[in-house]
């Protein structure tokens, strides 16, 4: 691999535009960040949330490390095209004119929106045609029985301990449709509100049934009570779940999941929990 510079806050350099066009076919730019020559705070924040999922200490600064991983993730969409019959040129990992054209046409052949960036529903189209889950379809639900059965008996499981540690907690979203999560990523972003969420469907484990979100309940009504939410986050990392309040971006403190150690891009691309 060539030797590429190290890029940080205040870079100024023509391979920050290089890199920039690489998070945004790869569908990372949730900020908005402007595609240029100048490494800002904005690219500095996709940067360090690009290291949280492929795990690579998050610092915000794009190493050799980073660079590798960033570039290979991109030939690897090149090579699936190419091999799809949408010809994106070599597989040089460079997101540039001629990917972002071919990922256009797959996207019109597919009835998708041709935005030119893998999103996740281009994602899903590309990796894994064929799949018979048909997440992307399913509606929204409160149930704990619309989540992956393991995760299922894991909610239950969190909810029997925090009833025996006297406290009433109610499950406020299981199974979240891929429509819903869209929704709430355009808050803050194309439709009024704040910004809720960095995923748009297909992004979240909420739409993959290994995510919910649960409450504190007082006198009927749901509970913003700090410190009986941070016991109900110690609860469900005792079940064995990940809590959301631990969270180094969004934080999310009524969020809990069980993921089988994969990531939302390994879901789309096919995978599935070992049963």
């Amino acid at each position: 691999m060539p030797t590429f510079p190290t890029l940080k806050l205040g870079s100024h350099s023509p391979y920050v535009k290089k890199l920039k066009m690489d998070l945004n076919g790869l569908s990372k730019n949730y900020n908005n960040f402007t595609i240029n020559n100048i490494y800002d705070l904005k690219t500095k924040d996709v940067v360090g949330n690009f290291q949280d999922a492929v795990r690579i200490p998050r610092d915000g600064i794009v190493g050799l490390r980073t660079w590798k991983t960033l570039i290979d993730k991109v030939k690897i969409i090149q090579v699936k095209l190419n091999s799809r019959g949408y010809h994106s040129g070599n597989p040089d990992g460079w997101f540039g004119e001629t990917t972002i054209n071919a990922v256009k046409r797959f996207q019109r052949d597919n009835g998708l929106y041709e935005e030119g960036v893998i999103n996740p529903r281009t994602r899903v189209k590309l990796f894994d045609p064929h799949h018979k889950d048909n997440f992307e379809n399913r509606p929204s639900s409160n149930d704990i029985r619309s989540l992956d059965p393991y995760v299922s008996f894991l909610a239950s499981e969190f909810l029997r301990l925090t009833r025996a540690n006297n406290l009433d907690v109610r499950i406020i979203a299981a199974f979240r449709s891929w429509d819903e999560e869209d929704g709430l990523f355009a808050s803050g972003r194309t439709k009024p509100g704040p910004i809720v969420t960095n995923a748009r469907g297909g992004d979240s484990y909420h739409n993959w049934g290994l995510a919910f979100d649960a409450s504190p309940i007082e006198n009927g009504k749901l509970s913003n009570d700090i410190i009986k939410i941070k016991k109900m986050g110690k609860l469900g990392e005792q079940v064995g779940l990940e809590w959301g309040g631990s969270f180094k971006s969004i934080v999310d403190y009524p969020h809990y999941q069980y993921t089988f150690g994969l990531s939302t891009e390994e879901l789309l691309n096919g995978k599935r929990p070992t049963k």
